[in-house]
């Protein structure tokens, strides 16, 4: 299915998805490529989540029906959690303090996403954001 690696089962990934369908499909592919995901349907729900829970990285999508994820990215920035943008926005939209993440717009690749995720775990960076 992907080129990438594949992941440690113990690697945990918070997906913040409003879209049932969508949060279920990030699950199901990251389940296939060895992560274990856990789902977070708002801005609340992942600070939750985050309260009671260490992740090795997440996804986020950027609008969700209770805000905008920005706090969400500055907690996990704060614990120095990698993340992920995942957002039918422009990546221009995202505040200056997190324009560093990786941005995939909406829709993409299932492999565009599972590299996205690499990328955040390990680090590195692409210079140009996949539209």
């Amino acid at each position: 299915m992907s080129s990438v690696a594949a992941a440690s089962p113990s690697t945990l990934i918070l997906v913040v998805e409003d879209e049932i369908e969508l949060s279920r499909l990030f699950i199901e592919v990251l389940g296939a490529a060895g992560y274990t995901a856990v789902p977070a349907y708002s801005v609340s729900d992942a600070l939750s989540t985050l309260e009671h829970q260490h992740f090795d990285a997440a996804i986020l999508d950027v609008e969700l029906r209770d805000g905008t994820v920005f706090p969400v990215a500055d907690r996990l920035a704060a614990e120095g959690t990698p993340y992920l943008f995942a957002s039918a926005i422009y990546s221009q939209a995202i505040p200056r303090e997190h324009q560093e993440a990786p941005f995939i717009g909406k829709p993409f690749q299932i492999d565009d996403l599972l590299l996205r995720v690499e990328q955040a775990i390990s680090g590195l960076r692409l210079s140009v954001p996949v539209a």
